[in-house]
């Protein structure tokens, strides 16, 4: 019997179909997220509910196998909702395991490119490269260069709330390339790309995008820690183990 998975490379899809939250529940404490980027709020933000963000995109033993980097991406969003909403002037700290933080962001940018969820005129879906699909769920290693950057930028508690914006990056010569794509999680901005090389500069030249300027940014692969500093706030540090 053939699923309708994503991950069907592997060759051992099981448990039948099953939906898939393709912005992750567990990761927004209610029963709606704000997103910007899916089809129907491309340009806008739109608040949906997290009952309705999901499609049968995985079999049952693969939405499973993906829970625990879905609960690693919950403790950060945590941590950023309580200590740059809830608590702003407390000084905090949390270590994150980096490689379960990465394959969450992976395992997102893979679930709305294969619902044309990236950009309103995305043609056709993306499936995933195999050897990311292996690395997902069988640890294969990726050549240096495929994986999660942290941008540098601002977060201010004024206008912080708890959502996803998310850009496509692609081939300028060939749209229907699709390199990765620049995400802003409870505020702090990453990309994740796939491409086997070091994408510093290719992230740069984004420039400016929903009033952020790529290209002034400090771009880090696979950052060791991220500090949220303040002058009137305490100290915000997210250590990442890799």
């Amino acid at each position: 019997m053939q699923f309708d998975c994503w991950a069907s490379i592997l060759k051992d899809c099981a448990r039948g179909k099953s939906r898939e939250h393709y912005i992750s529940d567990g990761v927004f404490d209610g029963s709606s997220v704000t997103a910007v980027g899916l089809p129907w709020c491309r340009h806008e933000p739109m608040t949906i509910g997290m009952k309705s963000a999901v499609a049968k995109i995985l079999c049952g033993k693969h939405n499973t196998a993906l829970s625990g980097f879905d609960a690693e991406a919950a403790k950060l969003s945590k941590f950023l909702v309580t200590n740059v909403l809830d608590e702003p002037l407390a000084e905090s700290t949390i270590r994150l395991d980096g490689r379960r933080l990465e394959k969450w962001a992976l395992k997102t940018f893979f679930n709305l490119g294969y619902i044309r969820g990236l950009h309103r005129e995305q043609p056709n879906r993306l499936d995933p490269p195999a050897h990311l699909v292996r690395h997902l769920f069988r640890n294969e290693p990726v050549i240096d260069g495929a994986g999660l950057y942290f941008v540098t930028g601002k977060v201010s508690n004024q206008d912080y709330g708890p959502g996803l914006w998310w850009n496509v990056i692609q081939n300028p010569s060939n749209l229907s390339e699709i390199f990765g794509m620049a995400f802003t999680f409870f505020g702090v901005r990453f990309v994740i790309s796939i491409p086997s090389v070091r994408a510093e500069e290719r992230i740069a030249g984004l420039g400016l995008i929903n009033g952020f300027d790529y290209s002034s940014a400090k771009i880090i692969y696979r950052p060791s820690n991220i500090g949220l500093t303040s002058s009137t706030a305490g100290l915000k540090r997210i250590d990442l183990e890799w």
